[in-house]
């Protein structure tokens, strides 16, 4: 898969180029939205191209309006951009927010504030619900189609600003701006344009070596949930995983660091890159993705019956079997980039690796599993004689492991 990163201008009342505002789209599609890709998580990826590819390169020098979902202020890499030439355009939150999340955000706000932020406000957030974030927003959106002279006035009235965006032709513009509005955007003004493409593979290499980087610095079960709530997509993710039918908890577990310590400091690290693969790969090709995850629960099983110790390294060694294939990269090169263990990366290239044979076995059971119940039994009964392991504990683990896999496609 591979993204676009496209910008459309933004005029003031003297016809002056205020801003560009930047959109995600389908490399082979650029007026269309990636649809796949949810709202929340498309904000962290502009956010990780523009600082990837330089953000002068995107800007041209101006500002540059990057949606935001509600939530997703609290996203700690929207730090690292430069922050007196971004503006926020807050959106209605992806997920159900309570109290504690809102106070959260709004102090963000004034934090961003501070450090030269300017906001606009989405038009469905322009009510009575969200009226101590309008006193802190710079600039109201309205849709054409949905605006009027006595919203444009009343905004004003309140100090605010006034961006009339989807302007079509020359009449809706003279209408708008003769009723007072400050900022214009449209069709008419100006289409989008793409400036980047951006193909997947090294997106998520940079992605997963910053997060595993991160885990790896983490000394404590806090430090590890402090990484993972920075990303509030991350933060919303590994929660559903963790009361997911994966562990087929009873109780609800609603804190972070509660979730951490329940997946216990040994597997916090490789459940996090799986959920952080999951998001991207599932995207990329679902079918090979799944079959991913079901080698490496057989690989992990297999390997809890022999060498626990080894248990996880065999997991990833499954879950890396088929890159080449969904991202079209080499695989002992690609882990090595992202600094995966030695024992892992040697996998792919020795056939005699201690990890390389439990990740035949789990190959062939995968595969065997794609083909039907048959040839199922078939391969159980060669492995069972091999491996000394009953043939129904093998056909019962492999089915297991196909039925986490469908649990984590559906997180």
């Amino acid at each position: 898969m591979s993204f676009a990163i496209a910008r459309q201008p933004i005029y003031d009342r003297e016809g002056n180029l205020f801003a560009y505002e930047v959109y995600l789209r389908k490399s082979d599609e650029p007026d269309k939205y990636p649809s796949e890709v949810p709202f929340s998580r498309a904000t962290y990826i502009i956010t990780n191209i523009l600082l990837e590819h330089g953000f002068d390169k995107v800007s041209g020098g101006k500002k540059l309006v990057i949606n935001v979902s509600f939530e997703s202020l609290l996203n700690k890499s929207l730090e690292l951009l430069p922050l007196d030439k971004v503006i926020f355009d807050i959106n209605p939150p992806d997920v159900p927010i309570g109290e504690t999340v809102y106070k959260k955000v709004l102090e963000k706000v004034k934090d961003f504030k501070r450090s030269g932020v300017l906001f606009i406000l989405h038009p469905k957030l322009y009510t009575s619900n969200y009226k101590d974030l309008i006193a802190l927003v710079h600039i109201i959106e309205f849709f054409k189609d949905d605006v009027s002279k006595e919203k444009i006035s009343g905004a004003k009235r309140n100090g605010k600003k006034v961006l009339v965006s989807m302007i079509e032709n020359e009449e809706e513009y003279k209408s708008f701006y003769e009723w007072g509005a400050d900022y214009f955007e449209g069709y008419y003004l100006g289409k989008p344009e793409v400036i980047l493409n951006v193909e997947l593979a090294p997106f998520l290499k940079v992605t997963l070596f910053r997060l595993m980087n991160a885990l790896t610095h983490a000394k404590s079960l806090k430090e590890i949930a402090d990484v993972i709530g920075s990303d509030v997509g991350m933060a919303v993710k590994f929660l559903k995983f963790v009361n997911s039918a994966y562990f087929a908890r009873r109780k609800k577990i609603e804190d972070l660091q509660h979730a951490v310590a329940y997946v216990g400091l040994e597997n916090v690290k490789k459940f996090v890159l799986l959920i952080a693969l999951n998001e991207y790969m599932k995207l990329e090709h679902p079918e090979l993705w799944k079959r991913s995850l079901i080698r490496a629960h057989i690989a992990e099983e297999l390997m809890n019956k022999s060498s626990p110790q080894m248990a996880e390294k065999a997991f990833l060694v499954g879950l890396f079997s088929l890159l080449d294939k969904i991202l079209g990269v080499d695989i002992p090169s690609f882990l090595e980039e992202l600094n995966v263990d030695e024992e892992v990366v040697n996998a792919f290239r020795d056939e005699n690796a201690p990890l390389r044979k439990v990740l035949d076995i789990a190959t062939r059971l995968e595969e065997a599993l794609n083909k039907g119940p048959e040839e199922l039994d078939r391969v159980a009964s060669e492995l069972s004689l091999e491996m000394g392991i009953p043939e129904i504990d093998l056909i019962l683990l492999t089915k297991d492991a196909e039925e986490k896999a469908r649990n984590l496609l559906k997180i």
